[in-house]
């Protein structure tokens, strides 16, 4: 199964007392790059999470944004009952040992800085919320699987229709290329008894150089690796599931450039050269689409 480059998954798991939602985007990229957006206390969670994003993904840069949340019905603040002793304890010493009247009631003591602490759901995550958070990326990535490989199908199909469109080019020019040498042969005739008028022509001298004309544009050697080439890609297109194909498929793509660039250099004939120009377009296509491909 071939699969894109770009994609996105997200998922969400819950427990009685967080909420984690992952989200996973997938973009071109030469090699394989993780980027993660977690709160620092789950740093620890890192490698692993590094390591199930390698399961999956070859190639490309990934995107994982984590987030904890606290669940429904959670705590949102918790009391930070040593404050609140330290400063009951200082209320103490300021009316004893400073004569200071008064008490400190409930209004003034929320009015204190750190009384009240924003719970920090990440922080407090046991071994089953860590778990909980691996569940998640996991099924996020699923998703991400599941999207890149939809879009790697489509890829794969217009790649295949394109290879079509060139094998059928190919073989238009190759049937053209075998009438090459006898389009030379008499325009080289026609040519030589205009300028020749009047001048007895040696017939052999006449075959030697319509021969040389014709082995020079001679494509069949480039058609028949052209041929291959289109071929062999077609094989990559089918390799099995998890395979890589992006990277061999461009380096190939260099050949197939390299054949119809000879292919369209040796051209005699306008048919010809217009079935070049066809191929070399379908083959800057196909270069485009292979960008996307893992």
């Amino acid at each position: 199964m071939i699969r894109s480059m770009t994609g996105y998954g997200q998922a969400a798991r819950e427990s009685s007392q967080v909420r984690v939602t992952v989200e996973v985007r997938s973009v071109n990229n030469r090699f394989a790059d993780v980027r993660l957006r977690l709160p620092d206390a789950l740093a620890p969670l890192e490698p692993a999470l590094r390591r199930a994003v390698s399961a999956r993904v070859k190639r490309g840069r990934v995107e994982i944004d984590l987030r904890v949340e606290a669940a429904a019905g959670a705590r949102a603040v918790s009391l930070n009952r040593d404050a609140v002793a330290e400063v009951l304890a200082a209320s103490k010493i300021l009316r004893e040992e400073f004569g200071i009247q008064g008490d400190a009631d409930l209004v003034s003591l929320l009015r204190v800085p750190g009384i009240l602490q924003s719970a920090s759901p990440a922080a407090d995550l046991d071994d089953a919320g860590r778990e909980t958070a691996l569940a998640a990326v996991d099924e996020a990535l699923q998703a991400l699987d599941r999207a890149r490989s939809l879009e790697g199908a489509r890829l794969a199909a217009d790649l295949l229709a394109r290879l079509d469109t060139m094998d059928a080019v190919l073989a238009e020019v190759s049937a053209r290329s075998s009438l090459v040498p006898e389009l030379l042969s008499r325009k080289l005739l026609e040519r030589v008894a205009q300028l020749a008028t009047g001048v007895p022509i040696d017939p052999a001298r006449l075959a030697q150089e319509a021969a040389f004309l014709a082995d020079r544009a001679d494509v069949t050697e480039e058609t028949v690796r052209l041929a291959g080439h289109l071929e062999q890609a077609r094989e990559f297109l089918s390799a099995p599931d998890g395979e890589p194909v992006g990277k061999r498929l461009d380096f190939l793509l260099q050949e197939i450039h390299r054949e119809t660039n000879t292919i369209a250099s040796k051209s005699a004939d306008l048919e010809m050269s217009r079935g070049a120009l066809r191929l070399k377009a379908e083959a800057e296509k196909i270069r485009e689409q292979i960008q996307n491909l893992e």
